[in-house]
């Protein structure tokens, strides 16, 4: 009896130890919160140098984390955020090329596996607020249905900041409905700015979760993308007038949007903060594409100096604000040297998070770089853009970047938005009052005004004799070769003096083709997903279809 005694509480010490092991790994999994911006150029953001527009609280999450010299993604919103969430190239799901409109019976591929169905294997809350935008004819692509416990935003491209419409023009005139939802319901009870609805949506998801399971929360912001034709900058009155220093009137609007976004970050991060969960969070702050400067949704975006814009492959189109942050990263370097891709994050967080990431997907575990200080170990990036208007190819392997097709959008734009009246704000002042410097205070993380010496590590800086040479615009007969590492304004074409390189990379882009999925087209904008059919929304409408 004594005997059967003992092996019974020897039994029990064991179960007790198990449970005590595996309750202390769950506890250690790390929070995610991704903060997503909507076409915010290179230039938007003042630790590239912008003295123009001021954003502080990412800033400091940049100079106390881990900011991202060379960040790529596809320059559309649509395949960009495919990209992110499956790890694999969007050309390869056939999400390349222009982004979903409202009506088109296309969404990304239900068994395509995202991000979130793999968390929910580890035990994560998953929920996402701002934009979808990769389909709802079916609600088959909902996000709801995708992997996320809840939902908030606009499933389609954009809306109107304060009256969350989206306007299409189709060949019977400008067609219009609401897209917002709560779920799947429709959200006709909202009021107010949508940066700051998102940004409380967030802070209660943050607020209202139980702390016993790790958090996954996606911020997709509308900001600052553009809105209807017939308002395509807004941003609340008092802030505009904060911004009397932008020379551009527009610029100047648009500057008051990236004010609101600066702002929500800040709040996400204070509400962590509060629930006492930022010591063990890790923080990625991005933008889906480069800035939308002209032409389809002209937002005043600036990618100066870099070349090109959103729906561009030179760099203005898919080299990209991004940065990683969190207390569990214990950097000495807040530079990632070398390529980082949007596909990168899905390998890079299940790392984190303790879990194998999938082997048959593009994207690259970069997760020890990021721990360990060390430059990133990817060395190729690729995309192929196919609709209508453009279709073109890029390749990048080593220093050397290689363009073929027709682009459109090739030029050098935002550098005519960038004048300031008098001295404009102080960067310091804009740094020690935000609500960053003081969370960081707070919480014991060091920080040195010195640290925002980063700024002149990652500008980017053009070589003024580059800027008088004639520049190279690929089409079906002619090839662009740059290197982009000497020349990231991609001014100096290659191609004639290394035939070597041109060969190497036209033979690697022809092995991406053969990977490539077509895509659905043409376009179709059906009439049944006409808002004025479903109560004015913008909502699924082929479930009973084929």
């Amino acid at each position: 009896m004594r005997m059967a005694s003992m092996y019974g509480l020897v039994f029990s010490l064991a179960i007790i130890s198990y449970v005590s092991v595996f309750c202390k790994k769950i506890s250690e999994v790390p929070n995610i919160v991704f903060i997503v911006a909507d076409d915010l150029g290179w230039d938007d953001v003042s630790f590239h140098g912008s003295e123009q527009v001021l954003t502080p609280n990412i800033d400091l999450l940049a100079y106390t984390g881990v900011a991202l010299e060379r960040f790529y993604s596809h320059s559309v919103c649509t395949p960009s955020r495919a990209a992110l969430l499956t790890g694999k190239y969007a050309y390869t799901m056939g999400m390349h090329g222009y982004p979903l409109t409202n009506a088109e019976d296309r969404g990304l591929p239900i068994n395509e596996k995202i991000l979130p169905q793999y968390l929910k294997t580890l035990g994560y809350a998953t929920h996402l607020i701002g934009k979808w935008h990769l389909g709802h004819s079916r609600s088959e692509y909902f996000p709801n249905n995708r992997g996320f416990d809840s939902y908030f935003g606009h499933r389609g491209g954009f809306i109107d900041y304060y009256e969350y419409t989206c306007e299409e023009t189709w060949r019977t005139g400008p067609v219009s409905g609401l897209d917002l939802f709560r779920n799947t319901s429709a959200a006709w009870d909202v009021e107010g700015y949508i940066t700051d609805i998102y940004t409380k949506e967030a802070v209660n998801v943050v607020k209202n979760h139980d702390k016993s399971k790790p958090l996954f929360l996606m911020v997709s912001h509308n900001a600052p993308h553009a809105g209807n034709n017939g308002a395509l900058l807004q941003a609340p009155p008092a802030t505009v007038r904060s911004m009397r220093h932008v020379e551009s009137q527009e610029r100047r609007i648009f500057s008051a949007m990236v004010k609101k976004l600066d702002d929500s970050v800040g709040d996400i991060i204070e509400s962590l903060s509060d629930k006492q969960m930022l010591n063990n969070t890790i923080i990625l702050f991005l933008s889906d594409n480069g800035g939308a400067y002209q032409k389809k949704y002209p937002n005043f975006a600036s990618n100066w100096p870099l070349r090109g814009t959103k729906f561009s492959p030179f760099e203005g189109g898919q080299r990209v604000v991004g940065l990683v942050w969190s207390p569990l990263v214990n950097t000495t370097n807040h530079l990632l040297k070398g390529f980082v891709h949007a596909v990168d994050w899905l390998p890079t967080i299940l790392t984190a998070a303790g879990l194998d990431p999938p082997t048959e997907i593009d994207g690259i575990d970069q997760w020890n770089s990021i721990l360990n200080n060390e430059d990133s170990i990817r060395n190729e990036i690729f995309d192929i853009y196919d609709d209508n208007h453009a279709v073109f190819k890029s390749a990048i392997i080593g220093d050397f970047k290689l363009i073929t097709g027709v682009v459109e959008e090739y030029d050098y734009k935002g550098g005519d938005v960038r004048g300031i009246i008098g001295k404009g704000p102080s960067y310091v002042d804009a740094i020690k009052t935000c609500k960053m410097h003081s969370i960081l205070y707070s919480t014991g993380i060091k920080f040195d005004m010195n640290d925002i010496n980063l700024r002149n590590d990652i500008r980017v800086k053009c070589k003024n004799t580059e800027y008088n040479m004639p520049l190279c615009i690929p089409d079906n007969d002619k090839v662009c070769l740059y290197n982009i590492k000497e020349d990231p304004c991609e001014k100096r074409d290659l191609s004639s003096t290394h035939p070597d390189i041109v060969r190497n990379l036209l033979s690697r882009l022809q092995i991406e083709l053969k990977r490539t999925k077509e895509r659905v087209w043409p376009l179709i904008r059906d009439p049944r997903g006409r808002p004025s059919a479903h109560n004015y929304t913008w909502t699924s409408w082929a479930d009973n279809l084929a």
